[in-house]
């Protein structure tokens, strides 16, 4: 029986040898990477002759799903990030930041959508910060109320020291909302610096800072930037598109 499979990393290459990562490779018809990062990362488990079966194959969003933006008029600037409270999201690093931020910029706004095991450390930074009004822990949500927060968002702010392809960050683009991410797994293959998001050096959060003034300051570099990550999406991550390297292998 043939068969396939897909790698999305970062966790299938921290174990390679316990998931029979190579085997499976070896093993397998085809491998769907859904970056060239991890298409990478992968080959290092296997002979470099397994290359011609391991394809790139875009973790897409259905752009028929996502819902429309939806400005605010109230005189705020709010940062959302979307992620699970744990270490390697860095969150602390992200409110290191937006202190700045806030400091600077006094109509700027952080949510966090998430819930996790940093959630006591983080709620301690930012009492220790003085950012109790300035930031709001808004918990686990369904996906559906994931999305509308991001819709109501001025910017999508992803802080990781580690990623694959973050869905969210293809979500947030196909709605058209500004990013800012960090240049560290396959997000380069998605954002590109100052034309579809902005990109700072994975844990500078001076770097992260001063994207997200950018952002806050600059309302039009915003809606720029929105408009190409948008077009970024319908040409390589829809969904529609994302699926015709599999349909050539399966006839």
């Amino acid at each position: 029986i043939d068969w396939s499979f897909t790698v999305h990393g970062i966790s299938e290459f921290d174990y390679p040898a316990g998931l029979l990562l190579g085997d499976k490779i070896k093993n397998a018809k085809f491998v769907a990477c859904v970056s060239h990062f991890g298409r990478s990362q992968a080959l290092r488990t296997v002979d470099p002759s397994a290359g011609d079966k391991m394809i790139i194959v875009r973790c897409g969003v259905d752009l028929s799903q996502m819902p429309a933006r939806r400005p605010r008029d109230d005189g705020r600037f709010r940062f959302v990030c979307v992620a699970r409270l744990s270490p390697e999201k860095a969150h602390l690093g992200l409110l290191e930041a937006f202190e700045q931020v806030a400091r600077e910029r006094p109509e700027a706004d952080l949510w966090f959508v998430g819930e996790g095991p940093e959630r006591a450390k983080i709620e301690a930074a930012i009492a220790q910060r003085g950012l109790g009004d300035r930031v709001r822990l808004l918990g686990h949500m369904t996906e559906r109320d994931v999305l509308a927060q991001v819709a109501e968002a001025d910017a999508l702010v992803v802080s990781s020291l580690m990623e694959g392809l973050p869905v969210v960050l293809m979500e947030a683009m196909a709605i058209g909302v500004p990013v800012v991410a960090p240049s560290v797994g396959g997000i380069p293959e998605l954002v590109e610096h100052d034309v579809t998001g902005l990109i700072f050096t994975v844990s500078s959060w001076k770097g992260l800072a001063s994207r997200m003034l950018a952002l806050a300051s600059d309302r039009a570099l915003g809606e720029r930037l929105a408009e190409a990550g948008r077009r970024r999406i319908e040409e390589e991550f829809d969904v529609r598109r994302a699926v015709a390297p599999l349909k050539s292998r399966f006839g």
